[in-house]
């Protein structure tokens, strides 16, 4: 099996003056161009200097503003044998504790940024930073070529650890997955035969690159495809998201996609204007995942789109999580969305296990397999299984080594999701450390959101986060949504609207809501991927840390 750092250097070999990656940039349409053979010469020279410091084996920081700074810099310490961790710029106190707890828990040796936003008081241990490559400085130098003929092919095994994909925390402490190199081509080799890519497809991206989806679904699988990629900003699509449709659209792209919000936010924000002269009609391949997939989303993007060439066929679900890499399930290639409706919720199916992973549904508690059709939690097998949990190793018994009762020793991965298959199709229902028990019975709560969503107007879409509170010998649920900006003024009807979501919820679910919580617009804790963090929305709440809404 090559290893990446291999599978670099034969992309340059092969295709030295083929497109590797484009980035996209402020309003301008015009990327900076990365060739095979350029990505290879300063990935090369770079793991060059990694090698010489001895830092192979050693975890290496990753903290760059720019996507093509992080591109050259993952790619040179998978040549250089060393462990990348990847993170976010720390522009938020939030964020800014998130790399403190990274960085104690990593430990890292090195540190390889291009912002003057990262400083030595930023880490417990500075003289961890001691040793710090500056992108800024290192990119204008003029002898990266004959650095690059002094790197070192490594010799690397499937096992070996490649990076440590922190998890984004949607129900706990962000966790250092262990991703090895095996895992990465194994995953790689998933997400092609899922979604049928080949060198004349190309990928766009417009998400971090820090995150599994946009590092390996993004600019892993192209390298490994043999095709390109392209980059957009995340903070730009998001203020523009017309940007990444006329991306697609003048470059022909073949396979771009991302979470349920980005679809829900093109369809809901972009105007009659920003359509003009827009053919969608080589997007084959629009997947969605990361987080629960709203049909009604979806439905909206393709009324919102279609006239100008996307078709419905063109969605392609999937399910996945960084325990496993990237990539657990996908759907069949064209066949569009699944929805089954079961009791009070429409679930979109996410398609069949690739390459050799395998699924199981089993009962957390007794860790018996369910049969078709009944709900459990999902239990993973297969060579995208990482190795487990950094430093962890309790955990990692805990959910990479389970085994299911009765089907001797081989080990699976808890994924902590719950869901069930029908006709060997996967579908996700919801996570079970967030599953709300009232009286003895079981609500996910996507379908309280969901519900209180469709029922009125004042609320954001997608903008709620339901849990239960121990209060006493009892549990309270509790239901706090983001208002709707033109709202925030209407507060004298906010009692009003509290009352009808309670009876939507009590008369569609037959749960009675303790409390309903009206919260500023972008309050909700979420993940770098758009999840929301309902486990620290109870514990903001219950600490009273939560920015309620507030008439102007």
């Amino acid at each position: 099996m090559k290893t990446f750092p291999e599978i670099l250097l034969q992309r340059a070999q092969s295709s030295p003056d083929g497109t590797a990656y484009r980035f996209f940039q402020g309003a301008s349409l015009v990327p900076q161009v990365l060739t095979f053979q350029r990505v290879w010469e300063e990935s090369a020279a770079l793991a060059a200097l990694l090698q010489s410091r001895g830092l192979a084996g050693e975890r290496v920081l990753l903290t760059c503003k720019s996507q093509r700074h992080f591109v050259i810099a993952f790619f040179a310490c998978l040549m250089a044998g060393a462990v990348a961790v990847p993170t976010a710029l720390p522009r938020r106190h939030a964020l800014l504790e998130r790399l403190r707890v990274l960085s104690r828990d990593a430990a890292f040796r090195a540190l390889i940024c291009d912002s003057d936003e990262v400083e030595p008081a930023h880490f417990d241990d500075a003289q961890a930073v001691s040793d710090c490559i500056d992108m800024r400085t290192w990119s204008a130098r003029d002898d990266l070529q004959a650095m690059a003929a002094s790197w070192t092919l490594p010799t690397l095994s499937g096992n070996d650890l490649a990076f440590l994909q922190y998890t984004s925390g949607s129900t706990g402490d962000p966790k250092g997955v262990m991703v090895s190199h095996g895992n990465l081509v194994n995953n790689c080799l998933a997400i092609g035969q899922g979604m049928q890519l080949d060198a004349c497809s190309s990928v766009f991206t417009a998400l971090p690159l820090f995150h599994d989806m946009g590092l390996i679904g993004g600019i892993l699988q192209s390298m490994y495809t043999g095709c390109s990629a392209s980059c957009m900003l995340p903070a730009e699509f998001v203020q523009y998201p017309e940007r990444w449709l006329q991306i697609i659209s003048r470059f022909g792209m073949t396979t771009s996609g991302g979470p349920n919000f980005m679809y829900q936010l093109a369809a809901q924000s972009i105007r009659d204007e920003g359509m003009a002269g827009l053919d969608l009609s080589s997007w084959s391949v629009a997947f969605c995942g990361a987080e629960p997939i709203r049909p009604e989303a979806i439905d909206a993007f393709v009324r919102r789109f279609a006239a100008v060439g996307f078709r419905p066929e063109a969605f392609y679900a999937c399910y996945g999580m960084a325990e496993s890499t990237l990539f657990i399930t996908g759907a069949q290639r064209g066949a569009g969305l699944e929805v089954d409706q079961r009791d009070e919720s429409a679930i979109v199916g996410c398609g069949h296990p690739r390459h050799d992973t395998q699924i199981a549904i089993v009962d957390p508690d007794s860790r018996q397999r369910l049969a078709d059709g009944l709900v459990g939690e999902i239990w993973v097998q297969g060579s995208s299984v990482a190795l487990g949990y950094w430093r962890r190793a309790e955990l990692s018994e805990q959910y990479f080594h389970a085994t299911i009762v009765g089907e001797g020793t081989q080990r699976y991965l808890r994924t902590g999701d719950l869901g069930y298959v029908s006709n060997g199709q996967l579908f996700v229902s919801g996570r079970l450390k967030d599953l709300i028990i009232h009286y003895g019975k079981k609500y996910l709560p996507q379908d309280i959101e969901n519900e209180a969503e469709r029922n009125h107007i004042a609320l954001r879409e997608s903008g709620g986060g339901a849990f239960s509170i121990a209060d006493g010998d009892k549990q309270r649920t509790v239901l706090v949504f983001e208002l709707k900006r033109e709202w925030l003024r209407r507060h004298a009807e906010w009692p009003e609207v509290a009352a009808s979501v309670r009876s939507a919820v009590t008369a569609n679910l037959g749960l009675t809501l303790d409390e309903v919580l009206f919260i500023k617009p972008g309050a909700l804790p979420r993940t770098s991927s758009g999840k929301v963090r309902r486990n620290q929305c109870r514990l903001d709440y219950l600490d009273g840390a939560l920015a309620r809404a507030e008439a102007p």
